[in-house]
């Protein structure tokens, strides 16, 4: 191939590959002026730095997820004024359509968590929420290792949905009223100014 048509074709490739770069860079200031932003990188309010998260013992998974989430938005879960909590996390698999021979074709895992978020300094804990997540996939006996796979990439999908909707729910949480850090967030008015008594008018001298 002559020389003058390869170089030609290089910089051709130099310059596609320029144009792209220039398109991907656009497109991301684009969508970030949008408000747009990575799953779990949400901006938090100001005085949410740092929260209490507690996750039951079997649910090591799910806590991983939360505290790479919190971490992107730049939340700290070493122990904090704000307590995330989960209380309960239960996966089940239920058979969704079966075959000719009776056999589950079609599976379903139902994926359920519930938490609350409250205040250390509160009476009283915050409201139990609840997100329950769904997933089907098609049930193939002969690759019994490709669909176990698969089971476990859906249920991890569904832990990491789960933690970047309780991050979202925290990014718009508030204390309930008269609890420490409600009070906190309350910014004072600022006191009037003292009002200058006015000057007693001088008399005008008698003719």
């Amino acid at each position: 191939m002559d020389s003058r048509i390869t170089t030609r074709m290089k910089a051709a490739g130099m310059a596609s590959g320029t144009r792209l770069a220039v398109l991907l860079a656009a497109t991301g200031l684009l969508l970030s002026a949008c408000g747009f932003h990575l799953r779990g990188n949400y901006e938090m309010p100001a005085g949410l730095t740092s929260v209490t998260l507690i996750v039951p013992e079997q649910s090591g998974v799910l806590k991983k997820e939360l505290e790479l989430m919190l971490k992107r938005s730049g939340v700290s879960t070493d122990g904090g004024a704000t307590q995330l909590e989960v209380t309960r996390e239960v996966l089940t698999k239920q058979t969704a359509t079966v075959d000719s021979s009776a056999k589950a074709a079609e599976y379903t895992l139902l994926y359920a968590v519930d938490y609350r978020i409250s205040q250390l300094d509160a009476k009283t804990e915050g409201p139990v929420q609840k997100l329950i997540l769904r997933r089907g996939y098609q049930y193939d006996s002969t690759n019994i290792v490709g669909k176990s796979t698969e089971e476990e990439t859906l249920v991890q999908e569904m832990r990491q949905d789960t933690a970047n909707q309780i991050v979202r729910q925290l990014r718009s949480y508030t204390p309930a009223a008269g609890t420490p850090a409600a009070e906190a967030a309350v910014t004072t008015p600022a006191s009037a100014p003292a009002s200058t008594p006015a000057t007693p008018a001088t008399p005008a001298p008698a003719p």
